[in-house]
C-alpha cells in the first residue's frame, strides 16, 4: 500500500499505471489546480482513494472538492502516511 503525492500532473498517468488496490493520493500544487483537467476515465478508476489537503485547497482557491477529492487534514495525511508505508512523490 502506497501513499502517492502528486504534484505535476503531467505525471499522472504514469502514476495510474503504477496504482495498486489500497494505494491512495494526496494532490498538490499545479496537480491539484488541474485536477478537473485530467483524464476522465482514469480518474474514475482511482476516485475513491484521492485526497487533498484542506489548507492547499484554500491557498488554490479550491473551496469545494473536486470530483470526489476528499478534503484532509494535516492529521489526516499523517494517518494515511502510517497506513501506507511507502510514499512515491510524483513531482
Amino acid at each position: 500500500m502506497a501513499l502517492h503525492l502528486l504534484h505535476n500532473p503531467l505525471r499522472f498517468m504514469p502514476l495510474v499505471a503504477t496504482f495498486k488496490e489500497g494505494d491512495a493520493i494526496i494532490l498538490f500544487d499545479q496537480a491539484l489546480q488541474q485536477w478537473a483537467d485530467l483524464d476522465a476515465h482514469a480518474v474514475r478508476l482511482i476516485s475513491e482513494s484521492v485526497y487533498a489537503l484542506s489548507a492547499e485547497c484554500e491557498q488554490t482557491m479550491q473551496k469545494s472538492p473536486l470530483n470526489g477529492v476528499k478534503k484532509i487534514s494535516f492529521d489526516d495525511w499523517v494517518e494515511l502516511a502510517i497506513e501506507h508505508p511507502q510514499q512515491v512523490n510524483w513531482v
